[in-house]
């Protein structure tokens, strides 16, 4: 019973969605009644758009900004935001570039204190001593020793914790004979 019951609702239900997808062109209301035609009048005027709608349709070329926004392929353990000095001091242009941009020249070691030559992704040398700043992160030159300079970098991560790092720029490989 219950089960001839189910198949009537689902039966109805089913006729009912078709009935309302099936449009009629005239509506009888007594079988011998005559059928009414609507007949639609078509415009014989065509209007051309506005000239000025035509040229707002144009493509706007897209283009994407990258300045002041993170880099999406950097991972999260290598964003490093610097810790500014209270100093108040301008910047040089040694910290305009990251110490792994710099090419080390040469090296100075002998009497008084060391002294290295780099030379910065624009071309232009600069000479370093031990507590020069240099890079975008405000390192600190710790130590020119014959092979390398060594950087000390502080920074915040991403979670907020300082961290240091010691970056080291070394001498290149000696080509030729």
């Amino acid at each position: 019973m219950t089960r001839r019951f189910t198949w009537l609702i689902c039966g109805l239900f089913v006729c009912t969605c078709l009935a309302g997808c099936f449009e009629e062109e005239s509506v009888t209301s007594t079988p011998g009644a005559k059928t009414k035609k609507v007949a639609t009048k078509k415009l014989s005027k065509k209007v051309a758009p506005p000239k000025a709608k035509q040229e707002e349709k144009k493509e706007v070329e897209f283009s994407y900004v990258a300045e002041g926004k993170r880099d999406p392929f950097v991972p999260l353990s290598r964003i490093m935001k610097p810790i500014y000095d209270v100093d108040n001091e301008p910047a040089t242009p040694l910290q305009s570039y990251d110490v792994a941009q710099f090419r080390l020249a040469g090296v100075i070691v002998g009497k008084g204190e060391a002294k290295a030559m780099v030379v910065a992704p624009d071309g232009k040398s600069y000479i370093l001593a031990r507590g020069v700043k240099i890079g975008k992160n405000n390192g600190v030159v710790v130590d020119i020793n014959s092979e390398a300079i060594l950087v000390e970098e502080k920074y915040y991560d991403y979670s907020g914790n300082v961290i240091e790092n010691i970056q080291v720029i070394t001498v290149p490989k000696r080509e030729g004979a």
